[in-house]
């Protein structure tokens, strides 16, 4: 008996269709690892900002005389500010005694809070995160205590509070921007 098979070449087209469609799975979950990805390192900033502005909250409610120079050394683009005529740096105000450091008794409370200030930007840069404090206090508040706001940003967002900038955090009432990569705390 002559049997002809009428299934030459079909075999070949249905592996290349398994591949196209295997391809296009393996595509699609690539995507969706990399949004995973992107939103594991959005909750480590948030977490690493979130620690570092509660720190200098703590820093502030040690040295409530302070917080104006704690204020002024945060929002300061420098790495040195002059205070009573003494360059304070985040290493001043520091002496050690057998390899325990403790405070100078030499250093003013603004000078101490300076060099705190001074300090938690410098750990907050070494984590890719910018920081700063909003300058009236916090947006939108009024009280007998004036509340301070902590604003820390990473990627290309700035801490700034502005109506304009398309880079900045929030808008001046403190509603944040959208797509902004930037946390704000409130603290008193």
């Amino acid at each position: 008996m002559n049997t002809k098979s009428t299934q030459a070449g079909v075999g070949l087209i249905e592996v290349m269709v398994s591949l196209l469609l295997l391809a296009v799975a393996v595509l699609g979950f690539s995507a969706m690892q990399m949004s995973a990805i992107k939103a594991t390192d959005e909750s480590l900033m948030r977490t690493r900002s979130l620690t570092i502005m509660r720190g200098g909250a703590e820093t502030m409610r040690l040295n409530p005389s302070g917080i104006s120079a704690f204020k002024t050394a945060i929002n300061s683009s420098s790495d040195s500010i002059s205070i009573d005529g003494v360059s304070i740096t985040k290493d001043s105000c520091i002496k050690n005694t057998d390899t325990v450091p403790v405070a100078a008794d030499s250093c003013t409370i603004d000078q101490l809070a300076t060099r705190d200030g001074l300090l938690m930007k410098s750990y907050a840069a070494q984590n890719d995160i910018n920081v700063g404090m909003v300058p009236g206090g916090c947006p939108d508040t009024s009280g007998n205590q004036e509340r301070q706001c902590f604003v820390a940003s990473w990627g290309d967002t700035t801490v700034a509070l502005d109506n304009t900038a398309e880079d900045a955090c929030a808008n001046a009432n403190g509603t944040y921007k959208n797509g902004a990569e930037c946390f704000i705390m409130e603290s008193y």
